[in-house]
C-alpha cells in the first residue's frame, strides 16, 4: 500500500552520519547545531545557541572572529576526571572547577566553551568536529549543549507554611542570618531597599547582595565590575554596591535615586517588574519598602546570578551551562565566607528524559555531595499545556501520537519521545500536507537527518533515533521543525532560504512500530517554546491532541534530580492547587524506578480570583504580583535559608551540618497532607479533559511544606 506520501511503506534505509564526532560524544541538541551550520540556518542557530553575527559593513569584520558555543562537558573516572592545564584557557573551563573537583570526587560535569572558526558561517562544520576529536583524546565522555497591595504588613503566606508569625522556633527567632540565598535569574533591584540591611536614619546604606554576577559581562568596568578571576562575564561585589548605592549623585535623603544606580552600573533593569526581583524579594525581601512585607528569610545574605539575555530569550535548552555555573558560582562564593547556602532556580523546560539521568540534573546532583547546601527548582507550570504525551505500543502492533504545530510560530518546535531500551521501534512522520523524505519507518541508530519537502528539497526540520547516552537504558527520538518565519529580523545574517523553508502547520503524526522486544511504553515531551519577554509574545507552544495529551509527568526536566528540591504551586485564599501546577512522577525506566516528584507545594497565590504572590517591583516601591510555581519555589529555598542558621547557631553541638538528601526527605515527609483541594475552576472547564482529581496521588505525592514539622525532625 502507498503510504501518505504516495511512495512505498517499506522501512527506511540507515543513512550514513554525516557527523559521527557529534554523535560519539553530543547529544541531540549539539547534533542539531552541526546540521544548522552545515545548513546555513542562522536564525534558529541564534535562537539555540546564541551564536548571532551581525550583517552589514560592521557585521564583515565581526565575522572573521571566533565564535564561542557554551556546552557542558562529563569527565570520565578516575585519572582522567583531571582535566590538563591548557584544556581549561582553551576551551574557557571556568577556573573555579579545577578546586571543586580536587575537593568533590563525585563531580563529573564543567562547563566549557569551545571555539568556533568564522567559516561555520560559510557552512563548515570542521572547527565543532575538531574540538570535540581533542575533548575525547582528553578523556571527556560527553559533550552537551545547554530545550516565566498594603503599607508594612505580614506575608499570610509565611504562617500558612508553618513560620510561626512571630518567627520563633524553640525561642530563637529566624530571619536567615548567616546564611546565603543564591537566586539565579533574570533582574536583580539591587538599589531597591527591601534587600538592603536596617540601618538608623542617616546612615550609610549597606547592601545585604554580597555579589552580582552578571553571566553576560554588560556592565561598565569604570563603575567597579570586574572580571571573575574564576568565570567569564562581571560580577560586583558588596563594597562596589555599596559605593553606588551611597554616591551623593544617587541619594535623596534617605532614599536612592534606583534609575541613576543602574544608569550608571551599566545593568539594565529592562520592565518595571522583573522575574528575578520577585522571586529574590519572596525569599529574602526585608520588608522596607512603604508597600513591602517581609520575604522568608529577611536577614540572609544574597547572592545574585544574571542570566544572559541572549540566553533567556533561547530558552531551557540555552540556559543550562549558564544553570550549571550559576549553582557553582553561589556554593564557591558561599565556600570562601564559609555560610551555607540555598540556590532557588525559577527556570525549566519541558525536555529531557525525566528520570534524574540527564547531565544538568546529575551535575547539580553532584554538586549536592558537600554538606550545607541545597538547591530548590520550580515544578513547572504544564499541567494544562497538553506537552505531554503517553502510549504502549503493543507487539507487533502500532500507534500514533497527534502533534500541533500553530499556524503563527516563527520558532522552531520539537518534540522528544523515551521508551526503555529493551524494545526496539521504528518512527515515522506524517505532515498536515505535502511530502517528506523521509516517508518511511527511520530505524534505531538513525543520528540527526534532514527532514525534507519532496517538493524542492528543502530542509524543514530534522529527526534523529539514538540509544540515550545518559545511562538510563532507554532510547531516544528527537523530532524538529522550522518555524514559520526562518529569516531574522533586523541586522542579522539570515538564514539560507534557498536551502530551507518553514515546517507546514497543522496536525502532524507521529507513528510508532513496534519492532522487538515486549510491549514498549513511550512518554513523550514537547520542549517549552514561550522564553523570551513580552515582545515576543508571537511565539506559540505546539501541543498534543488533547486525546493523546496527558498531565501526569509533566514536571519540569531539570526538576527530576534525585538531591534537588522540586516545588508544586497552591493557593493560600482558598487551599486549591493551581490549575497549572505539574504533575509527578519521573519516568521510570529499567533500573531506574520512577520517584515522587514534586517534594511539596508552596503558595503562588493569595487570593480567591488566582492573583499571584504581592511581591517587590524592580524599579519602583509599589510591589507588583507573581504567580507561577516560580513564586512557589523561593519559599522553600527561604525555609531552607532558616533551617541553615538554625543548624548553625542554635542547635545542640552547633554549628551542625546539614545535607541535602536530608533536607529534601524531611520536608517532603513532613509536609501538611490531605489539606490542599483540586481547583474548582479547573473542574468545571470543558476544555481540560483529564483533571487534577484523575492523577491526584501523583500530582501532590505528599503535601504543602511545613516548616514548624520538618524543623523536629532536624538536628535539634
Amino acid at each position: 500500500m502507498p503510504d501518505h506520501n504516495g511512495t512505498s511503506d517499506g522501512l527506511e534505509p540507515l543513512r550514513d552520519d554525516r557527523f559521527p564526532e557529534l554523535t560519539a560524544l553530543g547529544d541531540p541538541a549539539l547534533r542539531l547545531a552541526g546540521w544548522l551550520i552545515h545548513n546555513k540556518d542562522f536564525e534558529q542557530l541564534a535562537q539555540r545557541t546564541g551564536i548571532r553575527v551581525p550583517a552589514g559593513e560592521r557585521g564583515a569584520e565581526a565575522r572573521q572572529r571566533k565564535q564561542w558555543l557554551p556546552v557542558l562537558l562529563q569527565l570520565g573516572k578516575g585519572d582522567k576526571r583531571k582535566l590538563a592545564v591548557p584544556l581549561y584557557e582553551r576551551y574557557r573551563i571556568p577556573e573555579a572547577y579545577r578546586a571543586e573537583l580536587e575537593r568533590n570526587t563525585k563531580l563529573t560535569h564543567v562547563t566549557a566553551r569551545l571555539p568556533l572558526d568564522p567559516d561555520i558561517f560559510m557552512g563548515s562544520v570542521e572547527s565543532l568536529v575538531k574540538a570535540l576529536r581533542e575533548l575525547r583524546a582528553h578523556g571527556i565522555t560527553r559533550v552537551c549543549l545547554g530545550a516565566p497591595g498594603q503599607p508594612s504588613r505580614k506575608r499570610a503566606s509565611l504562617v500558612d507554611i508553618g513560620l510561626p508569625a512571630d518567627r520563633k522556633y524553640k525561642n530563637k527567632v529566624l530571619t536567615g542570618e548567616g546564611a546565603i540565598i543564591g537566586i539565579i535569574d533574570d533582574g536583580c533591584a539591587l538599589a531597591h531597599c527591601d534587600f538592603f540591611k536596617r540601618r538608623a536614619p542617616g546612615a550609610a546604606i549597606e547592601s545585604r547582595i554580597l555579589h552580582l554576577w552578571d553571566q553576560g559581562g554588560t556592565g561598565d568596568t569604570a563603575a567597579g565590575w570586574t572580571v571573575p578571576a574564576d568565570f567569564y562575564g562581571l560580577e560586583l561585589d558588596r563594597t562596589a554596591i555599596n559605593a553606588r548605592l551611597n554616591a551623593p549623585a544617587n541619594r535623596n535623603g534617605d532614599l536612592v535615586r534606583e534609575d541613576s544606580v543602574y544608569a550608571q552600573l551599566g545593568y539594565k533593569i529592562r520592565e518595571r517588574a522583573t522575574h528575578g526581583t520577585h522571586v529574590m524579594d519572596i525569599a529574602a525581601g526585608a520588608g522596607q519598602s512603604l508597600m513591602g512585607m517581609e520575604g522568608v528569610a529577611p536577614g540572609a545574605d544574597i547572592i545574585f546570578v544574571q542570566l544572559p539575555t541572549e540566553a533567556i530569550e533561547a530558552g531551557a535548552t540555552a540556559l543550562w551551562r549558564y544553570i550549571m555555573d550559576g549553582a557553582t558560582y553561589v556554593f564557591e562564593r558561599a565556600r570562601a565566607k564559609n555560610k551555607p547556602a540555598v540556590v532557588n532556580i525559577s527556570y525549566g523546560g519541558y525536555d529531557g528524559p525525566h528520570d534524574g539521568t540527564a547531565e544538568l540534573e546529575r551535575a547539580l546532583d553532584q554538586l549536592l555531595e558537600e554538606p550545607n547546601r541545597a538547591i530548590v527548582l520550580a515544578a513547572g507550570n504544564g499541567f494544562e499545556a497538553r506537552c505531554h504525551a503517553r502510549t504502549t505500543v503493543p507487539r507487533n502492533g502500532t500507534k500514533s501520537l497527534r502533534w500541533i504545530v500553530n499556524p503563527v510560530d516563527p520558532t522552531a518546535n520539537d518534540v522528544e519521545l523515551w521508551h526503555d531500551d529493551k524494545s526496539t521501534l521504528h518512527v515515522r512522520l506524517r505532515p498536515p500536507s505535502g511530502g517528506i523524505d523521509p516517508a518511511g519507518w527511520v530505524q534505531l541508530g538513525q543520528a540527526s537527518t534532514e527532514i525534507k519537502r519532496t517538493s524542492d528539497n528543502k530542509t524543514i526540520g530534522y529527526i534523529e533515533h539514538l540509544p540515550s547516552a545518559t545511562g538510563n537504558h532507554s532510547n531516544r527520538i528527537v523530532v524538529t521543525l522550522n518555524g514559520e518565519d526562518i529569516e531574522a529580523e533586523g541586522d542579522y545574517l539570515e538564514t539560507d532560504s534557498a536551502i530551507n523553508a518553514p515546517a507546514p502547520s497543522g496536525m502532524w503524526f507521529i507513528d510508532l512500530k513496534h519492532a522487538s522486544g515486549p510491549k514498549a511504553d513511550v512518554h513523550a515531551w514537547i520542549w517549552r517554546d514561550d522564553a523570551g519577554s513580552s515582545r515576543n509574545a508571537e511565539r506559540r507552544q505546539s501541543r498534543f491532541h488533547p486525546s493523546d495529551a496527558h498531565p501526569a509527568h509533566t514536571i519540569a526536566g531539570w526538576a527530576t534530580g534525585r538531591l534537588t528540591i522540586s516545588v508544586g504551586a497552591f493557593n493560600t485564599a482558598t487551599q486549591e492547587i493551581c490549575r497549572y501546577s505539574a504533575s509527578g512522577p519521573t519516568r521510570a525506566a529499567r533500573g531506574n524506578v520512577e520517584r515522587e516528584k514534586p517534594e511539596v507545594y508552596a503558595p503562588a497565590e493569595e487570593d480567591a480570583r488566582g492573583r499571584g504572590v504581592l511581591s517587590a517591583s524592580a524599579l519602583s516601591a509599589r510591589p507588583s504580583r507573581m504567580n507561577g510555581t516560580s513564586a512557589a519555589a523561593p519559599h522553600v529555598a527561604g525555609l531552607i535559608a532558616l533551617m541553615f542558621e538554625y543548624a548553625q547557631k542554635h542547635a545542640s553541638g552547633a554549628p551542625r551540618d546539614l545535607s541535602a538528601d536530608k533536607i529534601a526527605k524531611e520536608l517532603r515527609r513532613n509536609a501538611k497532607t490531605k489539606v490542599l483541594e483540586v481547583n474548582r475552576r479547573q473542574a468545571v472547564d470543558a476544555r481540560v479533559p483529564i483533571k487534577q482529581k484523575q492523577v491526584i496521588d501523583d500530582l501532590v505525592p505528599s503535601g504543602k511544606t511545613d516548616f514548624t514539622k520538618t524543623m523536629k525532625k532536624l538536628p535539634q
